[in-house]
């Protein structure tokens, strides 16, 4: 992706006005932000974004543009003193379109994410990290162990022949290898991403964002939730939080309900315990951290039911090296699919490729009978098989099913992704929230304030990476204070259990995109969450607390302000797009399983309504969202869905 002298201008006044030098501290030039924003760019596999973006810079440093936008006059952007590019940044922010105030928070988490995650050019530790506190990279074990699977990456064109192919590796395509190859059957599995273990992982934001996690989509379309995925072998079980809820009884009942009688029967139970087992699920691991502890200090204090994390780990650190488990297990501690169902399937020989792309499902007579895909250097892979499960997540799977023709009206809508906002609180002492078990409390006194829906209170690590995208802008130096008060704040997650939604839609190059907004419903009980965790901050002792609105909600307990003016400024900035900064780490129910064609993509069994023998075996699959942490509840209909395809094949 190529840019001309013109937008390469607008590109790096913009990450320069974002992150310009201050009091020793190096800018977005020093570091080479606008090129590394340049190259992540251009792994978007979406043309018509691509193209976005460039023609956004080609108009952004126009002198005409700038004086008939209000920008500065007779100036180009470029040419302007830093404090009028800022207020053109924040007018933009701000603007009552909601199409700038798309394209602003793009440039801004773009700009900011790599201006905290980069390293110097020299490789040495970034100076910003210093100044804020932030000890940056953990580094490499010397002593890892070698990487114990060897999977394959087609170096000229290839066909393979199996029973049934998988696509995607995390939780939804680790137990269906694991369960296939258990029952004698042969099996291809094929992920997009790499295979990176133990030695791979530095603890490095960088290193992660470019390499473990999805490029595209980062964001619904009009940036009001940013969506998070694991992209390489194991899939979001290498880089999620290890919370490992068994799926609630209420929403096995809702289940049920929606035409798939075996959510509320023993199969499922049996499932449950099987995952539960090879996981190592345990909670013997849940040493709280500071975040931790003051989440159970305000949880007690109120009177609030919380609980203890159970969690899929063995001889987890649980201080400072857990803290950086999002970013990749250094000790192998994390019981992923590569350490689990990938390993067993590996060692029964079945057969795992990587950095490999399935294009479309062969349909033969109605039935699924392989895939067709290239690899990353561009060699076709093609596998020939007898059925074909989709596990590629509740992105990816339902766009695979519409380019292989699949047109249930329910393909790709009803997606949950539990939109997370977060409510921060700055206390006296160190919290360090970079540091401490991953996630060892909950709190879940708010998971009902309307018709079985509500929120679920939880921690997470406060890497720059997680800080960013939830935290408002207002400016360099503004923006700078909150980095610096970054070791002593503690983020409360509000998890939202969506009743609304969004779509999952395939543009005309076949790649998905996301439409996400909402509801009054949804955006009540969200309201309601922000003030619990407020209560909750409040009740542990913090001095200033602020939410993840895009612009500036706060208060300072006693001080400056009350909840009630704290929630009023959230009501009047608004919950919607570019008012509120989400992030989604759920993604679910694209794909959804349901008694009926009409209702559903897939039957009671996990198979396609369209097309016989292709099975759906992620989070797409869930009929609603299922309001906790989910990776253990994929698992498990993925195992038992799994078991199903098994006994038919194997019959």
């Amino acid at each position: 992706m190529r840019l001309s002298r013109r937008q390469q201008l607008a590109l790096e006044a913009i990450c320069d006005t974002f992150c310009p030098p201050a009091n020793g501290i190096p800018g977005a030039g020093e570091l080479g932000v606008a090129d590394a924003v340049l190259d992540a760019a251009a792994l978007n596999p979406r043309k018509a974004e691509r193209s976005q973006l460039q023609q956004l810079l080609s108009v952004w440093d126009s002198k005409p543009v700038t004086a008939l936008l209000g920008h500065g006059g007779w100036e180009r952007f470029s040419e302007l003193p830093s404090p009028e590019r800022e207020r053109i940044l924040r007018s933009w922010g701000e603007s009552r379109l909601p199409q700038r105030r798309a394209a602003f928070q793009a440039l801004r988490k773009a700009s900011l994410l790599f201006y905290w995650a980069l390293p110097s050019r020299d490789g040495s530790p970034n100076p910003a990290w210093e100044a804020v506190g932030y000890p940056g990279p953990l580094g490499r074990r010397e002593d890892a162990p070698p990487k114990p699977l060897k999977p394959l990456e087609p170096g000229a064109e290839m066909t393979l022949d199996c029973d049934v192919v998988v696509v995607g590796s995390g939780a939804g395509g680790g137990p269906v290898a694991g369960v296939l190859t258990e029952a004698g059957l042969d099996v291809v599995l094929v992920e997009t991403g790499g295979y990176y273990d133990d030695a791979d992982f530095d603890g490095a934001e960088l290193t992660a964002l470019t390499g473990f996690y999805a490029n595209a989509p980062t964001a619904s379309r009009d940036e009001s939730v940013g969506l998070i995925a694991g992209s390489c072998l194991g899939g979001g079980t290498v880089v999620n939080y290890t919370s490992s809820f068994r799926t609630p009884g209420p929403i096995r009942e809702e289940w049920a309900a929606h035409g798939v009688p075996a959510f509320t029967s023993a199969e499922f139970d049996a499932s449950l315990d099987a995952v539960a087992e090879r996981l190592g699920v345990n909670q013997e691991h849940c040493e709280p951290g500071v975040r931790d502890r003051l989440l159970q200090d305000g949880a007690q204090s109120l009177g609030w039911s919380s609980g203890m994390q159970p969690r899929n780990v063995r001889g987890c650190a649980q201080g400072k090296e857990c803290g950086y488990c999002g970013l990749g297990c250094r000790i192998g501690a994390k019981m992923s699919t590569t350490k689990t169902w990938l390993a067993d399937a590996h060692d029964r020989g079945g057969r795992l490729v990587v950095r490999t792309k399935v294009d479309r499902v062969l349909v033969d007579g109605g039935a699924a009978r392989g895939i067709e895909g290239r690899t990353a250097s561009g060699h076709r892979l093609r596998v020939r098989s007898r059925a074909v499960v989709a596990a590629c997540g509740a992105i990816q799977t339902p766009a695979l099913l519409k380019r292989s023709g699949l047109r249930n009206a329910n393909l790709g809508r009803n997606l949950k992704v539990h939109p997370v906002a977060a409510v921060f609180g700055t206390f006296d002492a160190e919290v360090n929230g970079w540091e401490g078990t991953m996630q060892a409390r909950y709190v879940d006194e708010h998971t009902n304030l309307r018709d079985g829906h509500g929120v679920l209170y939880e921690t997470g690590p406060l890497h720059p990476h997680l800080f960013i995208p939830l935290s408002p802008w207002r400016g360099r130096g503004e923006h700078l204070a909150l980095m610096q008060e970054m070791s002593h704040t503690c983020p409360v997650g509000v998890i939202l259990r969506d009743r609304g939604g969004g779509e999952v839609k395939v543009g005309r190059d076949g790649e998905p995109f996301v439409r996400y907004g909402l509801s009054e419903f949804d955006q009540a009980n969200l309201r309601d969450g922000i003030d619990g965790a407020a209560q909750l901050l409040e009740a542990a002792g913090a001095e200033r607390i602020f939410s993840s609105h895009a612009g500036w909600v706060g208060y300072e307990p006693g001080r400056d302000g009350d909840r009630a003016r704290f929630i009023a400024d959230a009501d009047a900035r608004g919950y919607g797009a570019g008012r509120i900064q989400l992030l989604g780490f759920h993604l679910q129910g694209s794909a959804r399983m349901g008694g009926s064609p009409e209702t559903a993509v897939c039957d009671p069994t996990g198979q396609t309504w369209d097309v016989r023998d292709l099975y759906v075996c992620d989070g797409s699959a869930f009929p609603t969202a299922v309001g906790v942490n989910p990776h253990f509840s994929i698992q498990s209909v993925a195992h038992m869905n799994a078991r199903g395809l098994a006994e038919r094949l194997a019959g």
